[in-house]
């Protein structure tokens, strides 16, 4: 504004043309001054946006990038892996599963689930128990064991179903979250099947008796 007498849109405007490295060759900088001030504008603009653009890229990109990276010597290790045992599930049930059985590869569909999995350094496919596919990426048909921790009944005869037609030899251990689901899942396959909810009934109506109220 003050070396061309320029208004403040005026300045703003070829400022940004400066900057976009559009260059409409409206203004010409005439005076020794206006030419130094354009060389260090140019140098110092276009060097704090490649600087916050590059910060941008690394905070939207970089965790992912790191993320792919981590998925792809998961893939190489599970495609070595033999006599493992899959886990199908990573709620608060399947955590606990993984912390104490190795080795493990675990099957998990949620994505915010799926990042725990990578976070923790675990062995893991992302993607829905039931296909055969998924089931395959996970190395069931060299798996000696499937562990089946979801919350829909349906999907877990599913999965056994599938990983059988798999591997017919695996053995599985299921969790029923019903009841009536545990016959059913006996006759899909399963060689146990456990109930939490029924053990945990069973549990406290002991604890009650213990302490003298019935």
């Amino acid at each position: 504004m003050k070396l061309e007498n320029l208004s403040p849109l005026d300045a703003l405007y070829f400022s940004t043309v400066t900057l976009g490295t559009v260059g409409y060759g409206d203004l010409s900088p005439t005076k020794p001054e206006s030419r130094a001030f354009a060389i260090v504008f140019i140098i110092f603009g276009v060097s704090v946006f490649m600087y916050t653009f590059g910060i941008v890229i690394s905070i939207v990109f970089e965790g992912k990038l790191i993320e792919v990276f981590k998925m792809e010597r998961a893939t190489e290790k599970i495609n070595k892996l033999r006599d493992h045992v899959v886990l199908c599930g990573y709620g608060d049930f399947g955590v606990r599963v993984a912390e104490k059985v190795s080795p493990i590869v675990v099957v998990e569909k949620d994505e915010a689930n799926f990042s725990r999995i990578i976070e923790r350094g675990l062995l893991g496919v992302n993607g829905d128990s039931t296909q055969k596919d998924v089931l395959s990426n996970a190395g069931v048909e060299r798996a000696k064991a499937m562990i089946i921790a979801l919350n829909s009944d349906p999907d877990v005869v599913f999965t056994m179903l599938s990983a059988k037609e798999l591997n017919p030899k695996i053995r599985i251990y299921a969790r029923a979250n019903r009841k009536d689901s545990v016959d059913k899942m006996k006759w899909a396959g399963a060689d146990y099947v456990v109930c939490l909810t029924e053990i945990g009934s069973q549990e406290l109506i002991k604890a009650l008796k213990g302490d003298q109220f019935m």
